[in-house]
């Protein structure tokens, strides 16, 4: 059943690809999918799924608030992480059963509140003018992690390359004034800030043997919940998301053929980008994410 769940995830997925989007870069800037009733924000690889941002009901929701579906109105999946316990058969140094918590991906339906009648949005408008604001947010949270974590940010004018090095635990960038515009700087220097919480010392999800061999699966996973953290970070605080080379054929056919070898990738890169974007702006994480 939860290889299902992982199928059906993944080809939603590869579905918006093959249309041409990139379910992983939205086009609205710092609104959030919550639910109505919990008010509690979706995350993970259910951001990908939720097409719309605001407010989503469970069929149950709308029925307990008198309202109902309109006709015709289809319904988004949403999944989470069913943890079970499994006695390994093994014994820790004390004599005891040693358990292991094993992951189980299940699934609910739910509703955009656009697709309900006789329901009021409890949201306010959202303020999409923020003008420097933006900028300087970025720049607050790349200081304030880097200063953090001490990790080393090498500006080099003139140079041609944006990157993570483990081994130096060093972020590298070009100078600003290089790129077409501040978005593709700081949607770029996100990307690399999600690399560097894979560090050994954070949440130690890089293998340094592996990182740097372009096209295996470590590499491709590493690359996914990096463009994903980026893009959270990106419409957090509502800096527009560059469009250009992210929406050309082949990047969108590399991605396609990543996601036909692995049915669980999108689904566990997109928690474990979760997780990296909860690290760099320091907010304490206590969700599991399956980690294979």
């Amino acid at each position: 059943m939860a290889n299902n769940v992982y199928q059906y995830v993944t080809d939603r997925i590869i579905e918006e690809l093959k249309k041409g989007n990139i379910p992983w870069r939205k086009p609205w800037k710092g609104q959030k999918a919550i639910n109505y009733v919990t008010r509690k924000e979706y995350k993970g690889i259910n951001t990908l799924l939720l097409l719309y941002p605001g407010e989503y009901l469970t069929f149950k929701q709308v029925q307990d608030l008198k309202g109902k579906v309109k006709k015709g109105e289809k319904s988004s999946m949403i999944v989470y992480y069913n943890w079970i316990e499994k006695n390994t058969g093994n014994k820790d140094k004390n004599g005891k059963d040693i358990i292991d918590s094993i992951p189980i991906l299940r699934y609910y339906n739910v509703f955009h509140i656009s697709q309900t009648e006789g329901i009021e949005t409890k949201c306010q408008p959202y303020n999409t003018d923020k003008g420097n604001d933006t900028i300087e947010q970025a720049e607050n949270i790349i200081n304030n992690y880097i200063k953090r974590e001490n990790i080393k940010l090498s500006i080099i004018t003139g140079g041609d390359t944006a990157c993570y090095i483990p081994s130096n635990d060093e972020i590298v960038m070009p100078n600003i004034n290089q790129f077409e515009g501040n978005n593709e700087y700081y949607s770029t220097l996100f990307h690399e800030s999600v690399h560097s919480t894979g560090n050994n010392n954070r949440l130690n999800r890089i293998s340094k043997q592996k990182f740097h061999q372009f096209g295996n699966q470590d590499y491709s996973k590493e690359e996914l919940i990096a463009e994903i953290g980026s893009s959270i970070l990106c419409n957090q605080i509502g800096i527009e998301i560059p469009q250009t080379f992210k929406n050309s054929v082949a990047y969108i056919q590399s991605w396609l053929k990543v996601l036909k070898n692995d049915i669980k990738l999108i689904t566990i890169a997109s928690g474990q980008a979760n997780k990296a974007v909860n690290y760099i702006l320091n907010i304490k994480d206590n969700e599991k994410v399956e980690n294979e």
